[in-house]
């Protein structure tokens, strides 16, 4: 399989990347330490270049998985070629070497990808002074060093030279070859044509020629070439015009018969041009960058897919061998039954005989005579012509028997027979026993056959059975796409909030920096050490309260989530809003990874329980989600059939009895209070804090204020008129009397006409005057900005563009927040029979929000490890399944780490028969 790009890849890739000459960069990602995109965009365009160092460069169009952090080397190349324009993109001389141009004048910079050997990346200033590197290395040959601040130097030849395909230097190449060794033709020409091997194949194959054929220093180079050489000059021509003007976009690739489903196609190389003589099967894409993109990304799918069809044919394999097996026994069984017949009938036909044998070997044991001896004996008077010695093949006194060779004395053709005969039994008994043991053999047979059937019918079915999972788990592993809160720990709250956890200070951080919106709610255990919680708000443009079930959801998820579980000690979280989070560390103190600034009231929540569980959702196709979403719309209605009727009278009721308090006066301190009592009321119902002191108390309150409306809004109003009434707190209260106190105290020597005189100075007037100030100084500071406008344009359209990027980020998260809550239909706790699942999905989350879970567990502190528990878990509920697809799809999960990963450290698990057998 081709794995890196040869001189006419890089040159067919970045004959397709000059149309991105041109371009803005918007930013740069990391894959892995080797692999970067460079996203760039224009006017209704936008593109993304793909580098792998060594290996590769092209146009992307694929989503590849970005890592959580950018690294050190993509933050210097976001900082100097970020916002710059690629202004230039070649091959330097005729290497391996793609050099792009970003800036112009001096702010230009270079970026040096090299594709041969190990690789490097190399990012200069204008004069090739090296600004950052990603390997450090020295050149053996010149000694040079490569390194930040020195001189980035390459060997750049103006001349590109097709490559030598004359008599001579094919003559040359091939007495190259070490004396006594042997080259492939096509290795040999590849140096010359400069095409690389697979495209050299294919130009000798046009021309007639064999690639594998072997030459050494004694080949006759005319005799071979005779002909051929200049068809070779003219093939290698029209592929380098091809690649240099048009190229195209090839893959190549074999089929493997898979025994269950159609045949899969395993991608072998991609190439610029078409390559009919070498590639029996290929297919055209639109352009080489896609053909280059679609057999990379492809890659893992490919060896998923042959993995799949490897362990369905093990599965076919074992069901084949069981088969064979059991025909095995059946057949040796039937094959003893037939020996042992025919044995018991020599014997009877040979009874004569053996009872001699019998005779002779019995009167030699009784006289004591050695083993050895009585076998010396058998040969002597075989020797002799004695017919009972010559019947007599061996002996086995061990087992007190002796073997003889009998034949049918009716049929002198018949074949000399070997049967075991015993000496403690006459030839009758000997007869005997060997029916009784074909008798044996033959109830051995039924009962093979019947166990046989058994055994064969229960490998089918595992067979089956692996099959199905194999099926299932490569068509989820093909339709299932990682949602973005996956690689966090995470679980949807019983109202239907996203609450997602970092798992180190890395995630942690990224969570505030990236995740964190003004509408969330950031939370924290009280333990040093735990992760950093956010509550995700299903409202992104209007500020929604989070509910209180969700709070103590996530509290307890941010609790267990520390150090708390392994000392197995209740503790208690809290929660502040975004704008209170913070990574501006106090002036002299520095704030590490993953580490915030928390500024104003900590809201804290009631201790928690460390108790997590760990379900299962599924995901469901469009029918399914209807069907579901009709069910949900049915069941609110049968809850509440009147609650739409009764609502407006409610609100007529109370409207009108609003309007009578204003009319009955008293109500022009409170202007706005008719337009907050239904909100206020709400925001009783919402306790955050520990809860209510007495609480049967309010739950009266609250019974006899909802039978009756009016009375509600009158003891509103007459509870806000009382605390107004009563006046500020004690505490307050000292407060005031401690600052009139310090006031006098500080005034005490004042005298009446200094006290009138700072009167006079602190009039209104004096304040009238401070906007005046401020326009001219606004005014002022005008006119220089309107001045630098018009000498520096550039800056003004960079402001531009800053806030269309705004924009664009603001309509970004909003589009993403609305497939976010799509999303959240789509998957169900509760399946259906006749719910047509596509993947399961592993949820560990505190356990009270997985009480509607259809399959869960409780996860508790313990001395068990998290994957073992994982696998006991699924075991368990592969037992609860109903339907055949619901089992496969949890069954999947065994080889997916993501529960066991989201679980935390040393846990015990509980659930209704779980331990039973």
């Amino acid at each position: 399989m081709k794995n890196r790009f040869t001189l006419v890849d890089v040159i067919a890739a970045t004959t397709e990347l000059k149309k991105l000459q041109g371009m803005r960069v918007n930013n740069v990602y990391d894959i892995d330490n080797k692999t970067y995109l460079i996203k760039l965009s224009r006017t209704d365009e936008k593109a993304v270049i793909l580098f792998e160092s060594g290996v590769r460069l092209h146009q992307t169009f694929h989503e590849w998985p970005k890592s959580q952090t950018p690294s050190s080397f993509s933050m210097k190349l976001r900082k100097h070629i970020n916002q710059k324009r690629l202004t230039s993109i070649r091959v330097v001389g005729f290497d391996r070497l793609v050099e792009l141009v970003f800036g112009t004048d001096d702010r230009e910079n270079r970026l040096y990808v090299e594709l041969y050997d190990r690789g490097n990346v190399v990012l200069t200033d204008n004069e090739l002074i090296i600004l950052n590197i990603l390997r450090v290395r020295t050149d053996k040959d010149t000694s040079v060093r490569w390194a930040v601040r020195e001189k980035y130097t390459f060997n750049e030849e103006a001349e590109r030279e097709r490559g030598g395909v004359t008599m001579d230097d094919v003559t040359r190449a091939i007495g190259g070859i070490p004396e006594g060794k042997e080259e492939q033709l096509g290795r040999v020409m590849s140096q010359l044509t400069k095409c690389g091997n697979p495209i050299t194949k294919e130009i000798l194959a046009a021309c007639g020629m064999k690639a594998e054929m072997k030459v050494s220093r004694k080949t006759d180079v005319e005799t071979e070439f005779r002909g051929k050489l200049e068809e070779i000059r003219k093939e290698t021509e029209h592929v380098w015009e091809q690649v240099e003007e048009q190229p195209r976009g090839f893959i190549s690739y074999t089929e493997i018969l898979s025994p269950t489903s159609q045949p899969i196609q395993l991608y072998n190389e991609f190439n610029p041009i078409p390559m009919p003589f070498t590639s029996k099967l290929q297919k055209e894409l639109p352009s080489f960058c896609e053909s280059v993109d679609e057999f990379y990304s492809r890659i893992e799918t490919q060896k998923q897919e042959q993995k799949a069809v490897n362990m369905e044919k093990q599965a076919l394999k074992k069901l084949e061998n069981v088969e064979k097996d059991q025909k095995e026994r059946i057949e040796a069984l039937q094959l003893t039954q037939e020996q042992r017949e025919h044995m018991a009938n020599r014997i009877i036909l040979n009874q004569d005989l053996v009872e001699k044998a019998l005779l002779l070997i019995r009167s030699a044991l009784a006289n004591q005579f050695s083993w050895q001896t009585i076998e010396e004996m058998r040969k002597n008077a075989a020797m002799n012509g004695d017919l009972v010695a010559k019947s007599i093949d061996s002996f086995r006194f061990e087992n007190n028997e002796f073997f003889m060779n009998l034949g049918d004395p009716y049929d002198e053709e018949a074949e000399l027979l070997k049967v075991p005969i015993d000496i403690s039994m006459n030839a009758s008994k000997n007869a005997q026993r060997h029916f009784v043991d074909k008798k044996s053999a033959a109830e051995k047979v039924k009962k093979t056959v019947a166990s046989s059937e058994k055994a064969i019918k229960n490998a089918q079915e595992k067979a089956k059975s692996t099959l199905e999972q194999v099926k299932i788990v490569t068509e989820v592993k093909k339709s299932r796409k990682a949602m973005w809160f996956e690689k966090f720990r995470w679980f949807i709250s019983s109202e239907g909030y996203i609450v997602v956890a970092g798992r180190d200070a890395q995630q942690n951080e990224l969570l505030v920096k990236k995740y964190l919106r003004p509408n969330d709610i950031y939370m924290h255990a009280d333990v040093r050490g735990a992760s950093s919680v956010i509550i995700r708000n299903k409202s992104f443009e209007e500020s929604q309260e989070i509910p209180p079930k969700t709070l103590t959801e996530a509290a307890q998820m941010a609790v267990c989530y520390s150090n708390a579980w392994e000392a197995t000690v209740t503790a208690s979280a809290w929660w502040v809003h975004p704008n209170q989070v913070s990574r501006t560390a106090p002036t002299g103190e520095y704030l590490p990874s993953g580490s915030f600034m928390i500024r104003g009231k900590k809201n804290f929540m009631p201790p928690s329980q460390l108790v997590m569980g760990l379900g299962v959702l599924f995901r469901m196709d469009d029918e399914s989600i209807e069907r579901h979403a009709a069910l949900e719309k049915a069941k609110k209605s049968e809850e509440n059939p009147d609650e739409n009727v009764e609502k407006p009278e409610k609100t007529e009721k109370i409207l009108e009895k609003s309007e009578k308090t204003v009319e009955n006066g008293g109500i022009d301190e409170f202007p706005d209070v008719q337009v907050q009592i239904g909100a206020q009321q709400d925001e009783e119902l919402f306790l955050i804090e520990v809860g209510p002191k007495n609480p049967p108390k309010n739950q009266q309150n609250a019974q006899k204020l909802a039978q009756n409306p009016e009375k509600s809004t009158q003891k509103y109003l007459e509870e806000k008129i009382k605390e107004q009434m009563a006046g500020p707190s004690a505490k307050t209260q000292k407060r005031k009397q401690r600052k009139e106190k310090m006031v006098k105290q500080k005034y005490k020597d004042q005298t009446d006409d200094d006290l009138e005189l700072h009167k006079e100075l602190l009039k209104p007037q004096g304040k009238m005057e401070s906007p005046k100030n401020e326009e001219i100084l606004v005014k002022n500071e005008e006119k220089p900005q309107i001045f630098h406008e018009k000498l520096e344009k550039p800056p003004k359209i960079e402001k531009n563009e800053v806030e269309e990027d705004a924009e664009e980020a603001d309509e970004e998260d909003k589009e993403a927040n609305a497939e976010e809550m799509t999303l959240l239909t789509t998957l169900t706790a509760q399946p259906l029979d006749e719910d047509t699942l596509l993947f399961a999905v592993p949820v560990v989350a505190p356990y009270s929000a997985l009480s509607t879970y259809k399959y869960r567990v409780k996860i508790t502190p313990g001395i068990g490890k998290r994957g073992k528990a994982t696998k006991q878990a699924i075991e368990l509920f592969t037992l609860r399944q109903k339907t055949d697809r619901q089992a496969a799809l949890i069954k999947s999960l065994l080889s997916d780490d993501s529960a066991s990963r989201n679980l935390p450290t040393k846990v015990r698990i509980s659930a209704p028969q779980l331990h039973a057998k």
